[in-house]
């Protein structure tokens, strides 16, 4: 019976020191559940930082797509409109040049005509000079001139 009793006492030793161990795994295990708990905490974290920047990144993206898209449909609306402008100016110019052209061409067509008559009324007045002399030669006491 004593010998039971020791082997009684040396089974529960067994089961105290098992169940230490036991308790010390169970620690060990809750320290790195704890552990495990504060990474996933801080990972969590961090991902949600990160989705944040994301997001304002995006939003940003968006706002700067926005602008250019303003910007380039303005330039564009700038462009047809100075293209226009470009186009009715070199219209305008064909049309003063053509008026410069035709002002040009009435000039010189009067200038030719001006010509014209001032050559006739040179004949003319020469002609008439030839008259006048020849019936001023023939008036009595009209002086005699050498004819070379």
């Amino acid at each position: 019976m004593l010998q039971d009793l020791d082997q009684l006492a040396a089974r529960i030793g067994q089961l105290v020191q098992r169940t230490r161990q036991l308790h010390s795994e169970r620690d060990a295990l809750r320290s790195r559940l704890s552990q495990a708990e504060q990474d996933s905490r801080k990972l969590r974290e961090h991902c949600e930082d990160a989705e944040a920047r994301l997001q304002a990144l995006q939003a940003r993206l968006q706002t700067h797509d926005s602008e250019l898209a303003a910007k380039l449909a303005q330039s564009e609306e700038n462009e047809a409109r100075l293209r226009a402008e470009l186009e009715k100016h070199a219209e305008q110019r064909q049309a003063l040049e053509n008026q410069l052209t035709a002002q040009e061409t009435a000039w010189q067509n009067r200038l030719s005509a001006r010509e014209t008559d001032l050559q006739r009324l040179r004949v003319a007045a020469v002609a008439a000079r030839e008259r006048i002399d020849a019936v001023l030669a023939r008036l009595p006491g009209a002086p005699v001139e050498e004819h070379q």
